[in-house]
């Protein structure tokens, strides 16, 4: 009797809780009142943060079990409390806002110099909510992290984030620096076999079985990451050693596709075509960290350059995905064309670019505004995407027409055309050497890819593979 009791009170108290609701960062109508009457032209957002006109944010903090406790006579506590755009706000109930400050190109935070130590050490205790949309660039001292949470954001050493010229934007040139060294890896996916090519000469080096059906490439650390579509696992290859390191295995019926590495967090990022899903993996070990639903077919995985943002193609549903790499939340979907295939990042503008294979188009999406931002009419079955390191063209493989065209980024008017040899068959995937004066192009249908110069539109060499190819990516020398 005693026992049936308790397994009663025990599923009362179960059936109890579940009707708890979570607590909501939507603000509270006098929260949302008192904030905007001290910043009166901020927007507040459904996550409970607030916008301002100068791109900082008020973020919210949520109170943890020991709440902090207002101030005798006052409603509202300003941090610092002679300014009228104060940093911190504390409200009646417990609840804070803590202002972001920018870096250069970074936004951050810090606790005000006047803040007394017992509300500084509550503070500490509070939380930023679960489901906030992250700032883009946002990044948090040591000191602060946490307020964390659950929430996946870059975690900066104080020293550092104090130094005057941390967050400034270093001009790169990349073509100044390359010599050419480095290697290209490729994917037979009808053979399974990975090859790799050198970057200078662009002989074949050498090749390497898989015994499976190798999908999708990326680089990190001395590492080549590989997805194994039907054996639902991750490749580890040495191209310097020339030997495989091993494999992560993957839960059963994931079929991996797509692959892209968060250096920052070294984190993978895959699409699993078999569960409608982005796994993210432990990149030294094959740990699973978290996993992402996203529309079904998912393929393609690119990271955006700073590392905010995955991007991720759903065949099937024909959209773009966007994963905040903080929290691991898809905070919006893209309508693009039928069947997209690949995705190409604009290296200074946040515009993606899409190749749609059945609509023949290439759709621009500019994904900070999560919309279509330009459509370009391609010819048969556009395929692989490629843009030159300045931003300023972009390539487009069309299966079908055996041909390479190059289009202006800002009008979208297309610049050139290039017919293919003989020898190279409906292109797959195409990559340009880090100096943007050669164009890799993949072959479907024949043993060979072919070498274009993009200065003069020639093919210099077509280099036999021993396969037929689909994918290929640039390896760095070393």
């Amino acid at each position: 009797m005693r026992t049936r009791l308790l397994a009663a009170l025990v599923a009362t108290a179960i059936s109890v809780l579940s009707c708890i609701p979570a607590i909501a960062t939507r603000l509270p109508p006098e929260i949302r009142k008192s904030v905007l009457e001290v910043y009166t032209k901020g927007t507040v957002r459904l996550d409970g943060s607030v916008a301002l006109p100068d791109g900082n944010f008020l973020l919210p903090l949520i109170p943890g079990v020991n709440p902090l406790r207002k101030i005798k006579g006052e409603d509202l506590q300003k941090f610092p409390g002679n300014t009228s755009e104060p940093d911190l706000l504390i409200y009646e109930n417990g609840w804070a806002h803590l202002k972001t400050l920018h870096k250069g190109t970074v936004l951050t935070v810090s606790i005000p110099g006047d803040v007394p130590e017992p509300v500084k050490k509550r503070l500490l205790a509070m939380k930023l909510p679960s489901d906030l949309i992250v700032p883009d660039g946002f990044v948090i001292p040591k000191s602060l992290k946490a307020i964390l949470g659950d929430l996946n954001v870059p975690q900066i050493d104080d020293a550092t984030l104090a130094k005057p010229d941390f967050g400034q934007k270093k001009p790169e040139n990349s073509q100044a620096v390359y010599s050419g060294a480095g290697t290209f890896a490729l994917i037979s996916i009808k053979d399974g076999t990975i090859i790799l090519i050198d970057a200078k000469t662009f002989n074949k080096l050498a090749e390497f079985p898989t015994e499976g059906t190798p999908w999708g490439m990326t680089f990190f650390k001395g590492r080549l990451f590989i997805t194994d579509q039907a054996k639902n696992r991750i490749l580890l290859l040495d191209p310097v050693e020339r030997k495989f390191l091993g494999q992560f295995d993957l839960p059963p019926a994931t079929a991996p596709k797509g692959i892209a590495v968060l250096p920052s967090s070294k984190s993978l990022y895959v699409s699993q075509s078999g569960s409608a899903t982005v796994g993210i993996y432990d990149a030294a070990d094959g740990k699973a960290v978290s996993k992402t639903k996203v529309p079904t077919g998912p393929s393609r995985v690119v990271l955006t350059p700073d590392g905010i943002y995955a991007l991720v193609i759903s065949v099937t549903a024909s959209e773009l995905s966007l994963i905040s790499t903080y929290n691991q939340h898809v905070i919006g979907s893209v309508k693009v064309g039928s069947v997209p295939t690949c995705v190409a990042l604009h290296p200074t503008e946040k515009l993606a670019y899409v190749s749609n294979r059945m609509s023949n188009t290439v759709s621009v999406v500019d994904f900070t505004k999560r919309a279509i931002s330009g459509t370009i009419k391609t010819g048969t079955s556009p395929t692989g995407l490629a843009i030159s390191p300045d931003g300023s063209k972009l390539y487009v493989a069309l299966g079908r027409d055996n041909t390479i065209t190059v289009y202006d980024t800002k009008t979208l008017e297309k610049k050139n055309e290039v017919k293919l040899p003989l020898d190279v068959d409906f292109p797959g995937t195409i990559c340009l050497s880090p100096d943007g004066k050669n164009l890799l192009i993949t072959s479907q249908q024949t043993d060979t890819i072919g070498i274009l110069d993009t200065e003069t539109y020639e093919f210099k060499k077509q280099v036999q593979v021993g396969h037929t190819t689909q994918e290929i990516i640039w390896l760095p020398a070393g």
